[in-house]
């Protein structure tokens, strides 16, 4: 009997080993579970933290960004001397506090536009421990003129042989003396709507044509779209896109506080004469038949009512003299062009259109060489009968209606040299 009990002691005393072994095993890997779960924890709130750090990094180049792309035809520098303190070289630093950290960014003036340094500060949770990311993004200039025709809303080509198509006028290869010449042009002629229809019709564009994601573009069977090889019919596989995106910044008048009243020669047919400076008129400026405007030196004219050049047997005309340029702002309603005569590349003649400025049109029987920029006008191009209508430049309007025989042709040059609606970012690096 006395054999039996030990013998039952014995056994129970190994299940109770037993027991405390497999609980203090299964301790161990609930402990070493807990452990794991933990560092995941913190792994994954590091990882978070990480990438909220690079987002509020991000949020501090946006907000230089919004600072340094100001109004249409204003330098950012007056204005961010302005808002921000200039710490030496530099301007800022401008912080920001967001839930979920902190920003600061600085501005750097430099070529061809400034560049930005922003740096993001977030917080590990649970830790405490500090995350910062630094980005340097460099910018360069936009120009108001990167296509051909740019339109918020219709484009109608209504006239018989219209081309459009593009030439250099920096390049020796794809122009004759800066201006178009038609062996060595080139396909780069792109017209874009961001809300309405680009019409081609029976329009022959040698660019590509670009509509907003809920516009369209009609074509017949006469048209085509494609490079300077395609003969059609229609549109060439890759010529068309419903991408098209584009802020039509406003344009704001010239400071006139300093601009003089121009005058003419007594006796000529030069109703006014401009040279090197600001000239401004009040009311409407009008060009009678016959009449003539003389650009001698670089000048900028600010009309406060409708510009109107009479056409007739003798049309009136700007005369730009070589090495002259002229820069036309117009508040009123209407402008009418009939010629516009210049040696120069399209930066010799530049027309800004005011909010206020509605109805635009050029009827001139004669190479047009210039700019356009009036996103509020509605611009009406050539006429009927026989006469050949030529532009060489760029425009950027509300609208397009292409009359007669017309020949466009975008100067890709303006790309480079046209004035800047804002700048755009060329280098992103995180240091």
């Amino acid at each position: 009997m006395n054999t039996f009990f030990v013998r039952r002691a014995r056994e129970r005393a190994s299940v109770l080993v037993i027991t405390l072994v497999l609980t203090g095993i299964l301790g161990l890997t609930l402990a070493g579970y807990l452990h794991r779960v933990r560092a995941q924890n913190l792994l994954v709130a590091q990882s978070q933290a990480w990438n909220t750090a690079l987002a509020l990094a991000e949020a501090g180049i946006e907000e230089g960004l919004a600072q340094i792309n100001v109004a249409f035809g204003t330098n950012y520098l007056p204005s961010i001397q302005t808002n921000w303190s200039n710490g030496g070289g530099y301007y800022g630093p401008r912080s920001g506090t967001l839930p979920s950290g902190s920003y600061s960014v600085i501005v750097i003036p430099t070529n061809p536009g400034p560049t930005l340094i922003a740096t993001g500060y977030a917080e590990v949770p649970l830790l405490g421990k500090p995350v910062i990311r630094v980005v340097r993004v460099t910018t360069t200039t936009l120009s108001a003129f990167g296509l051909g025709m740019a339109a918020q809303r219709d484009i109608i080509m209504n006239g018989n042989n219209i081309l459009v198509d593009s030439f250099d006028s920096a390049d020796p290869l794809h122009s004759t003396n800066g201006m178009y010449y038609y062996p060595w042009r080139k396909a780069g002629g792109d017209i874009a709507s961001a809300f309405g229809l680009v019409g081609v019709n029976n329009a022959n564009v040698n660019g590509k044509v670009r509509t907003g994601p809920n516009g369209s573009y009609g074509i017949r069977s006469g048209g085509l779209v494609g490079d300077l090889n395609w003969t059609g019919p229609g549109v060439q596989e890759g010529w068309y896109a419903d991408d098209f995106n584009m802020e039509f910044k406003p344009v704001s008048p010239p400071p006139t506080d300093s601009y003089v009243q121009p005058t003419g020669i007594v006796g000529d047919t030069n109703k006014y004469v401009l040279g090197s400076g600001g000239y401004k008129v009040s009311g409407d400026l009008i060009l009678q038949a016959g009449e003539t405007m003389l650009v001698t030196g670089n000048a900028i004219l600010y009309v406060g009512g409708d510009f109107i050049m009479r056409g007739g047997t003798t049309g009136s005309a700007i005369n730009i003299a070589p090495g002259a340029s002229l820069k036309i702002y117009v508040a009123g309603t209407i402008a009418s062009f009939t010629q516009v005569n210049t040696s120069g590349n399209a930066t010799t003649f530049q027309y800004y259109g005011l909010p206020s400025n509605t109805m635009l049109a050029w009827s001139g029987n004669d190479t047009f060489v210039g700019t356009i920029y009036a996103p509020q006008a509605n611009f009406v191009l050539g006429g009927g009968g026989s006469t050949v209508y030529d532009f060489q430049g760029s425009c950027v309007v509300n609208s397009v209606v292409m009359n007669g025989h017309f020949n466009f042709h975008y100067d890709e040059n303006l790309k480079r040299i046209g004035p800047a609606v804002g700048f755009v970012v060329s280098s992103w690096k995180e240091l």
